[in-house]
């Protein structure tokens, strides 16, 4: 069928037309090829410039590990426990060990051949502890050899606190007087005027353990009622084969002074004497 020729064209010209207007309808609605669309971004109400939340995780774990660092993390309660039986028992035995003073007189050691021998006031000091209430104080047989006068310094009570003793430094200083000795074993036994005192009891058959706690009590040094613990090294150290005596070997830290306080175990019971040490540190 044969249809005219201006008709023809004016349908033609109408169809590109209309499909031109749709192409271009499609091409302005869709988005740009190749690019992403970000999902529309919730307003907040009250805000014209709404801002995206911030993850404050972060900040929050550092201020609580500030916090945490800021003081010491709570130690186990085995040790809490341990701590305090230490402190009860050295509270409880302190007041029973003393402090002794010795003067004697004894040959000044020069290095000449002189055979002129000159004598000079000496003074030892030594610890001793108390095993009766009225006055009766244990000490070592070479703390108080040869004394011409001697003194024990007795820790004073507070008076708040019966059972407790002043800070170091605060003593009363009675005179003493010799019972007696035994050189073999190297212990003698002095007396003061005194009743109502702290005594500490001998645990002559308590067992003695390698490894077991002690406490060794005294003035070492000079330093009065100063406490050091460790633990027992040996129960039986023959220091000289010759002769029979057996002592009880402690890496409790010694010194010099600490001769003839006490060695205590933790039920508070004396299981010792403190007399010599191996180590020139005194650790044995």
């Amino acid at each position: 069928m044969l249809f005219p020729a201006c008709a023809l064209r004016g349908q033609i010209r109408i169809a590109l037309f209309s499909l031109a207007a749709c192409f271009c309808s499609l091409w302005l609605a869709a988005p740009s090829f190749g690019q992403q669309v970000a999902p529309p971004t919730p307003a907040v109400a009250g805000s014209e410039n709404a801002k995206p939340d911030v993850d404050k995780t972060g900040d929050d774990k550092t201020d609580k590990a500030k916090a945490i660092g800021a003081r010491p993390a709570e130690p186990p309660a085995v040790l809490q426990q341990l701590n305090s039986a230490i402190e009860q028992l050295t509270a409880r035995i302190s007041p029973a060990v003393v402090q002794i003073l010795v003067t004697s007189y004894g040959a000044l050691d020069e290095n000449s051949h002189s055979q002129t021998a000159l004598i000079t006031r000496e003074h030892v000091i030594g610890s001793g502890v108390i095993v009766d209430s009225n006055g009766y104080i244990m000490t070592n047989a070479h703390v108080v050899e040869g004394a011409q006068r001697i003194h024990v310094a007795l820790p004073m009570p507070s008076v708040d606190f019966p059972d407790r003793i002043l800070p170091v430094g605060k003593q009363r200083i009675v005179e003493a007087r010799l019972i007696g000795m035994h050189k073999e074993t190297d212990l003698a036994l002095i007396k003061i005027d005194q009743t109502g005192l702290p005594t500490l009891s001998l645990g002559s058959r308590r067992p003695v353990h390698q490894g077991q706690l002690v406490f060794a009590l005294g003035s070492p040094e000079g330093l009065e009622n100063s406490v050091t613990m460790g633990v027992v090294s040996s129960v039986a150290r023959q220091a000289d084969p010759s002769r029979p005596m057996v002592y009880i070997q402690t890496d409790a830290p010694i010194n010099p002074g600490n001769s003839g306080g006490p060695l205590v175990d933790t039920d508070g019971y004396v299981v010792g004497i403190n007399t010599f040490i191996l180590s020139a540190a005194g650790g044995s």
